[in-house]
């Protein structure tokens, strides 16, 4: 598990990045908590007429498509004091990371103009190998230098 934290000095710009531009498109949405004078939530799984068994593979939003709101509702409101998403990457691509992936997560905290990230994985099968662990913060630590996002580990 990785715990980042953003350069201070860019937060601002980075939360104008996350709401605004594709950089975290990538990923699927599972919650969303927007704190200001109100908070706001988002479940992120997409709700279906499917069978009860296609409803057991739960799908979830992109970020793409729940980022146009969300920024509507941070626009229209003061200064949030917290923000939280969990991301997860999209089940299509799990095995592109490691073959015992069942989810991936990143999960973002913008709090007191401080953004940090920590990831997680949930596993298909428990093993004590932590080569999945390894796998996804390996991904994500790139995923960050592409993006040209300016992260240091947390103490």
């Amino acid at each position: 598990m990785l715990a980042l934290q953003l350069d201070r000095t860019i937060v601002r710009q980075f939360m104008g990045q996350l709401l605004r531009e594709p950089i975290f498109d990538v990923f699927e949405v599972r919650s969303v908590d927007v704190v200001t004078t109100t908070r706001t939530n988002f479940d992120g799984g997409i709700v279906t007429d499917e069978s009860e068994d296609e409803q057991k593979k739960q799908s979830f939003i992109s970020w793409k498509a729940l980022r146009p709101l969300v920024y509507e509702i941070i626009k229209a409101s003061p200064k949030p004091r917290t923000i939280k998403i969990v991301f997860s990457y999209h089940a299509e691509g799990l095995v592109d990371i490691h073959t015992n992936a069942a989810a991936l997560f990143l999960n973002l905290v913008y709090e007191n103009d401080t953004v940090l990230f920590t990831t997680g994985v949930a596993q298909k099968e428990f093993i004590f190998e932590k080569t999945l662990d390894i796998a996804w913060d390996e991904w994500i630590s790139a995923f960050f230098a592409n993006a040209g996002l300016e992260v240091s580990e947390r103490e």
